[in-house]
């Protein structure tokens, strides 16, 4: 994608409360060259049930980053949550001619075979992730490239997700006009973003509390270890004080984000509209605290049960991080940090306007291709995708040929 005689990169957050495009120079990936957000219409709970709304959505998020970058955005490379997610270890292995070294060809030809690898069926593979590479049995440091070997062999975490989820996702990008790239879990585009190397070695789980649902990815050793994610986010908290008080979404928004969890005097009140949004009357600030502290904590809970499930005999001496748009509530890090008997780092977001959602995952996907040379695009998403790293055909076009293929 070109512009102003640069190319750019341009990074799709298809979230459940808001999509949020970024676009970033090639080479100069610190800062986004624009954005562009709008709240997210046709999307619950991480699923795509109206792909025309979705594709309504993307294309006002698209024209506001093209105003901003003064581009004209033709091809994405899209995140989402992550729902319906499931991580399988898997084993692979190949042999090296004798009196060969180890090259390129055969990394991808190791990789290959971990795409290869039967799933369930309305499943496929969407991205593997390299944990280690064995050299002759050994770990290797890198891919084990130009030593000689017998055997090389890499232990890796193969993402597989709902074919139809997926499909829906697409479907709506093209919708909105666009073609798309690659495709990529957002918690795992935000961690190489905001966790530290010493974090991701001694053990952490990460945190990204969205708005329609929350997803916990646990790391160990400098690698993932497995992830999820649970159908829950920061729009039930406010869904909650909505009913409660019986107020509108927007005021019940605006009150969650005043207040949050920080303790305010008994006899403080505080003026409400009714659910037509006309008449005024005051609310306890305790009774609407009481509703956001219930849902959250019953949240937290749901996060704590989820972090031991994924991290059956490990610690995580550094804790957890808290990210996400859901995670800007007043008191949120200390609550966690005591419900879940780990130390709690929140990632500051960006500041400015406070309506503004959380641009870390489309910053994220656009920057991962931002400072490749013009045309290795594709190629930098590929394996992300499910692909092969060819970088000439669309992920729909790739996904096409699968079902042209293997019609089951």
């Amino acid at each position: 994608m070109t512009g102003k005689g640069k190319h750019f990169a341009a990074g799709l957050d298809i979230g459940t409360s808001n999509i949020v495009v970024a676009v970033l120079t090639e080479g100069e990936s610190a800062r986004p060259a624009g954005t562009g957000w709008c709240a997210s219409l046709g999307m619950r709970k991480g699923i795509v049930v109206d792909g025309e709304g979705v594709a309504r959505s993307i294309r006002r998020a698209v024209e506001m980053a093209e105003e901003a970058a003064g581009v004209k955005i033709t091809t994405v490379w899209a995140g989402f949550s992550g729902y319906s997610i499931n991580v399988l270890t898997r084993w692979a292995d190949i042999s090296i001619e004798h009196g060969c070294v180890i090259t390129g060809d055969h990394v991808t030809r190791l990789m290959g075979r971990l795409h290869r690898v039967d799933v369930t069926q309305g499943r496929r593979v969407l991205q593997v992730i390299p944990g280690g590479f064995f050299v002759d049995g050994i770990p290797a440091d890198d891919q084990g490239v130009g030593r000689a070997a017998s055997t090389l062999g890499v232990e890796a975490r193969i993402l597989t997700v709902d074919s139809q989820l997926v499909d829906q996702l697409l479907e709506s990008v093209q919708l909105a006009g666009l073609r798309v790239a690659g495709i990529r879990v957002n918690p795992l585009v935000v961690a190489p973003e905001i966790l530290r190397t010493v974090e991701r070695e001694l053990g952490t789980a990460l945190v990204d509390l969205g708005g329609g649902t929350t997803a916990i990815a646990v790391f160990n050793r400098g690698a993932l270890v497995d992830m999820a994610v649970i159908p829950v986010g920061g729009e039930h908290i406010t869904s909650d004080v909505a009913i409660g008080v019986r107020t509108t979404l927007e005021a019940a928004e605006e009150v969650k984000r005043e207040l949050g969890l920080l303790p305010g005097e008994k006899d403080d009140y505080v003026e409400l509209p009714d659910t037509a949004g006309r008449h005024s009357r005051p609310v306890p600030v305790t009774r609407v605290q009481q509703i956001i502290t219930s849902r959250v904590q019953e949240i937290l809970d749901l996060v704590k049960q989820t972090i031991n499930r994924l991290k059956p005999g490990l610690s995580l001496p550094a804790g957890a991080v808290l990210t996400g748009g859901g995670a800007r509530l007043k008191g949120l890090p200390d609550l966690a940090a005591r419900m879940w008997n780990l130390p709690v780092r929140p990632v500051a977001l960006e500041e400015g306007d406070p309506g503004r959602p959380d641009c870390l995952a489309a910053w994220g996907l656009a920057r991962s291709v931002a400072g490749k040379p013009a045309g290795q695009e594709n190629r930098g998403l590929a394996v992300a995708a499910g692909g092969s790293p060819s970088g000439a055909k669309s992920v729909l076009d790739f996904l096409s040929h699968l079902r042209r293929k293997y019609p089951h």
